[in-house]
């Protein structure tokens, strides 16, 4: 095995570092920003009273508890949900175009939990986006989850025979997406009237009217999702390389590849119930990642993570700042960035004949 010269090692030890640094001090100022901004922008002392003073009954105290700081902590936990789904997806899929939505797991997630809207509403509930009541809120990434499993069980099911083939996976994930996007909406077409209007914000991705509430039922599934690709470590790293070459090395494929995805489904499904279906963010992070962290994967996915949380509370802070006092969904926003990105990465596949 060739050995890498110190010299470069340290150097590449050294960029390395330099860019945790990087990304640390961006995403302190991205939080602090996000807690100053808004449609009422507090002064230093005004947040400082606001943050020391929870139970005081004032503005700067709602605005702080209430409002920003569990909105973006909401935003640092489901950019790195995201964006770590979409990085396991690249390495299973092996396709730098794969996030979340190629195997129908987004769609999958979406109408599960506009399934359960539907379904609340008949049955004379509160609607669960915004709802103050905490064994309604559970519900919606257990719901998502389930419907993310579904549609991704479904692709698996249609890969089987072929082993898994990525190319497979994609082409299957790619048709069960577009027939759940559909169903998607039909049923908001049918369910109607102003309980519609409930689902298209939800459906946009926004981080609009969430609190502690959601944060608190969203933050056990990030940790899982954590500990389950952490554990993916070695895996991913092999699952990159030709089956039969991972095989050589003594890798299950199969199985692993299965684990792998469920853990990325567990991380997108639940960010979906929260906040809707973000787009591109499982798609752009990953590459971004890379020009900080290089290919070693223990790097990668530390760089990856701290990237999609400022990814997404970038465009959740623009989004509500721009033309403040109304909102642009952060999905609009992400969709935004990461349309010209995908382009640019279907140009350069097909330039390189992948």
């Amino acid at each position: 095995m060739l050995s890498v010269p110190p010299a470069i090692a340290s150097r590449s030890d050294r960029r390395y570092a330099m860019g945790l640094l990087f990304l640390s001090a961006l995403l302190a100022l991205l939080v602090l920003a996000s807690l100053f901004f808004g449609a009422v922008s507090l002064p230093a002392g005004d947040l400082f009273t606001g943050l020391v003073s929870r139970q005081a009954s004032s503005l700067e105290s709602a605005l702080v508890w209430q409002l920003r700081l569990p909105r973006t902590l909401l935003a640092v936990l489901v950019g790195l949900q995201f964006a770590t789904a979409g990085l396991i997806l690249q390495a299973v899929i092996r396709n730098p175009l794969a996030d979340p939505g190629v195997i129908g797991v987004s769609s999958g997630a979406g109408l599960a939990v506009v399934a359960l809207l539907l379904v609340s509403d008949m049955a004379g509930a509160d609607p669960l986006i915004g709802t103050n009541q905490p064994s309604m809120m559970a519900w919606l990434p257990v719901a998502a989850l389930f419907g993310g499993l579904a549609a991704a069980s479904l692709v698996l099911a249609m890969s089987w025979r072929a082993k898994l083939c990525p190319i497979r996976l994609t082409l299957n994930g790619v048709a069960v997406g577009a027939v759940l996007n559909a169903l998607v909406m039909w049923t908001i077409i049918v369910w109607g009237g102003a309980r519609t209007e409930i689902a298209l914000i939800w459906l946009a991705g926004s981080l609009y009217g969430r609190d502690f509430l959601h944060l608190q039922v969203l933050w056990p599934w990030c940790l899982v999702g954590i500990l389950g690709t952490l554990a993916l470590l070695r895996p991913l790293s092999l699952l990159r390389l030709d089956d039969a070459v991972s095989a050589s090395l003594g890798m299950r494929g199969l199985f692993w590849r299965v684990t792998a995805i469920i853990v990325a489904v567990i991380l997108a499904a639940s960010a979906v119930a929260v906040t809707g279906p973000i787009g591109f963010v499982g798609l752009v992070t990953p590459h971004l990642s890379r020009l900080l962290a290089g290919p070693d994967e223990r790097s990668l996915i530390v760089v990856n993570m701290m990237v999609g949380s400022i990814l997404m509370l970038s465009a959740d802070l623009l989004g509500r700042s721009l033309i403040s006092p109304l909102e642009i969904p952060a999905g609009a926003l992400t969709t935004l960035l990461g349309i010209p990105v995908f382009l640019l990465l279907l140009h350069r596949q097909r330039r390189l004949g992948i």
